[in-house]
């Protein structure tokens, strides 16, 4: 399955964020990337329309959220991306969802699993 994806870019005093949308408007992740949390990306909001779920549509979305953090490594050495981090509710198909994609369990709070994924480029990259 393949879509084609629309970006959107907001830069902020704190950092930045990237959503990417489905062109068909099916599902969108968004991304955060924190100055005070160099290295780490945080997935803010991952949503799929109810109609549309169990067709691999959030699949789709954490892998293009991966590949756009190792794509970034390439551009922006200064600050490369080596870790996904993502808050997830307590329910298991969620949970089992993030433990499929790699994703590890750091700690539960207030009823959410803080997860994590270590992200490996498939190109050296040279740090400055």
């Amino acid at each position: 399955m393949k879509y084609h994806n629309c970006y959107h870019h907001n830069e902020w005093p704190w950092g930045k964020s990237v959503t990417i949308i489905t062109k068909d408007g099916t599902g969108m992740v968004n991304m955060d990337f924190e100055k005070s949390n160099p290295g780490v990306c945080y997935v803010s909001e991952l949503s799929v329309l109810p109609q549309c779920r169990k067709q691999g549509i959030a699949t789709y979305l954490m892998h293009e959220c991966i590949d756009y953090c190792l794509t970034d490594n390439l551009e922006n050495h200064d600050n490369p991306i080596f870790r996904i981090d993502i808050n997830s509710v307590m329910e298991s198909f969620v949970m089992d969802f993030y433990h499929k994609l790699g994703f590890e369990d750091i700690e539960e709070s207030n009823g959410y699993m803080k997860m994590y994924k270590i992200i490996v480029p498939t190109k050296p990259i040279v740090l400055k």
